[in-house]
C-alpha cells in the first residue's frame, strides 16, 4: 500500500510540474472572431495571430461552417524592432459569406497550423438583409473586374492572368492574380492536379524582374463567386501577389498554362479523368518615370497621411520626451524610410523603434510604419513643428510630389544645454533610469530559469520512477 501511495505521489508531482512548464511557455497562437454582426454581403472573419515565427506557418482553415461560405483570405504582419530585438506577428484572415439570414451559433471550429490541431471558442453570429451601403459596394467589386476577365468570359472554363493597372510608376504597386474561372453553366466536373508542383514552374515565368514582391500568400485556392458581363462564374484564385517596380523597363507577362484533370462519363457509364491544358493570354505593364526632384530615388509611391504623437506639448529643456511619427496609408509600406529632422541644434534625436504593420487583402497593399523617438530639446522657446520634421512621397492619383508635415506647436522652458543624457520625464518610457544601468551585470531571465529547472526536474522524476517500478 505504500508502493502504493508513493506512485500517486509521484505522478501528482510529475503532473505539478507539467503544469508549471507549461505556463512559463508562452502559447504563440491566438484565434479571433470579428464580424458577429454582419449582413448577407459581409463577412464573418476567422483569423489567427502567430508571433515568435520567422516564416508565416502553413494554416489550414475548415472548408465548412454550417450556413456560410467559405472565400478569399487575406494577410498581415506586424513587425516591431526594438532595442535592436525584432518580433514579428502575422494575422491569417479567413472570410466565410452567409447564405441565409438568421442567429447562427458556430464553434468550436478547429483549425490546423503547421499539423496542430487548434480549437476556437463558439461564437454566435448575427445576419440581417442587405443594405443600400453592401449594394453600394457589391457595384464596386464587379467594377473591379479587369479587362483581361471580361475578354474571356464567353468561354465557359478559362485561365487569366489580371492586374488591377496597365500603367504604373516607378515604386508604384500594381495587383496581380492568376485565376482559373468556371461558368456555373459548366458541366464538366475539374479537379486541381499537382499544385504545387505547376505553380512553383509558373511562377518563375509570371513574377516579373526587377520589381519588389508582396505575396498574399494563398495558402488553400478560394473558390470567389463572381459575375462578368452577367454571367455568373467561381473564381479559383491560384496565386496573388502586389509587385512594385524599381526601374522604369516596361514589364511583360508571358502566357502561363495550368493543367486540370476533367472527369468525363464514358458511353458505358464510366467515370474518366483526363488532364486538360488552359492557358492565360500576355499583357503589357507600362512603367513610368518619376518627375524630375532631388529625392526622387528615395520616395515611397502611394496614398499616405500622418498620425503623430507626442507625450507632452509643455517641454523642458534637457528631459527626454515620446514621440511617435506614423505613416498611414496604401504603398509599399515595408520600404517607407524615416523622416527628416532639419534642426538637430534644437533637439538631440535619438534612433527610434520601428513598427511595421503590413495587411495585404483585397488587390492593395496597406498598412502602416510607426517611427516612436526619444526626443531631448535643447532650446527654449515657442516652436510649429511644420517645417523641422516631414516625409515626401509621390502621389500618383495628384500625379505630383506631396509631403507629410509636423502639425505640433511645441513650448519648451528651460535654460539651452548643449550636451544632453538620457534622463526621461515620461515614466513610461523604455529609457527610464538608463543611465543607472551596469551593462557588465548580466541580465537575469527568471522565465527562462523556471523553464530549465521544469525540465530538470521532469527528467529525474522519470529516472526515479523507471527505476522505481523496476525494483
Amino acid at each position: 500500500m505504500k508502493k502504493e501511495n508513493r506512485y500517486i505521489h509521484f505522478l501528482i508531482f510529475f503532473w505539478t510540474i507539467s503544469i508549471v512548464q507549461a505556463q512559463v511557455t508562452e502559447n504563440p497562437f491566438v484565434i479571433e472572431f470579428s464580424g458577429t454582426k454582419i449582413s448577407l454581403q459581409q463577412p464573418f472573419t476567422v483569423s489567427i495571430k502567430v508571433t515568435g515565427f520567422e516564416q508565416v506557418p502553413l494554416i489550414s482553415f475548415p472548408d465548412n461552417i454550417k450556413n456560410f461560405q467559405k472565400r478569399e483570405s487575406s494577410r498581415s504582419s506586424l513587425t516591431n524592432q526594438v532595442g535592436g530585438k525584432t518580433i514579428i506577428t502575422y494575422t491569417i484572415s479567413q472570410n466565410y459569406y452567409p447564405i441565409k439570414t438568421g442567429v447562427f451559433n458556430i464553434g468550436p471550429l478547429e483549425i490546423l497550423v503547421n499539423k496542430q490541431i487548434m480549437r476556437s471558442e463558439e461564437t454566435s453570429v448575427t445576419v440581417v438583409q442587405n443594405t443600400d451601403t453592401d449594394s453600394e459596394e457589391e457595384v464596386e467589386k464587379t467594377a473591379e473586374i479587369s479587362a483581361e476577365l471580361e475578354r474571356e468570359s464567353s468561354q465557359g472554363v478559362f485561365l487569366a492572368v489580371s492586374v488591377d493597372k496597365r500603367r504604373v510608376y516607378v515604386q508604384q504597386g500594381f495587383n496581380l492574380r492568376l485565376s482559373l474561372l468556371v461558368s456555373e453553366n459548366n458541366v464538366a466536373e475539374l479537379d486541381f492536379y499537382e499544385v504545387e508542383k505547376q505553380l512553383e514552374k509558373v511562377l518563375k515565368l509570371l513574377k516579373p524582374a526587377n520589381c519588389w514582391e508582396e505575396n498574399f500568400g494563398i495558402q488553400e485556392i478560394p473558390a470567389i463567386p463572381i459575375v462578368i458581363k452577367g454571367k455568373r462564374f467561381t473564381e479559383y484564385r491560384i496565386y496573388q501577389a502586389s509587385f512594385f517596380p524599381l526601374n522604369n523597363q516596361s514589364i511583360t507577362i508571358p502566357s502561363v498554362s495550368w493543367i486540370m484533370k476533367m472527369i468525363t462519363i464514358s458511353m458505358d457509364g464510366q467515370e474518366q479523368a483526363v488532364l486538360k491544358t488552359y492557358a492565360s493570354k500576355p499583357l503589357n505593364i507600362d512603367v513610368l518615370s518619376l518627375p524630375v526632384h532631388p529625392l526622387r530615388n528615395q520616395v515611397i509611391v502611394g496614398d499616405f497621411r500622418l498620425e503623430e504623437k507626442i507625450s507632452t506639448t509643455q517641454l523642458k529643456t534637457g528631459n527626454s520626451y515620446r514621440y511617435e511619427f506614423k505613416i498611414v496609408g496604401e504603398g509599399n509600406i515595408q520600404s517607407v524610410r524615416e523622416p527628416t529632422f532639419t534642426d538637430m541644434a534644437l533637439f538631440d534625436v535619438y534612433p527610434p523603434d520601428i513598427e511595421n504593420n503590413i495587411v495585404r487583402q483585397r488587390n492593395s497593399i496597406a498598412g502602416a510604419k510607426t517611427f516612436r523617438y526619444q526626443v531631448i530639446p535643447k532650446q527654449s522657446g515657442n516652436f510649429m513643428m511644420d517645417n523641422l520634421v516631414f516625409w515626401v512621397y509621390f502621389n500618383p492619383k495628384k500625379q505630383t510630389y506631396d509631403t507629410l508635415r509636423s502639425t505640433l506647436s511645441l513650448s519648451i522652458v528651460g535654460e539651452t544645454v548643449q550636451n544632453t543624457q538620457l534622463v526621461t520625464s515620461d515614466a513610461e518610457s523604455v529609457y527610464t533610469g538608463i543611465e543607472q544601468w551596469d551593462s557588465l551585470k548580466p541580465v537575469v531571465d527568471y522565465q527562462t530559469i523556471i523553464r530549465n529547472i521544469a525540465n530538470i526536474l521532469i527528467v529525474i522524476m522519470l529516472i526515479v520512477m523507471i527505476f522505481m517500478f523496476r525494483k
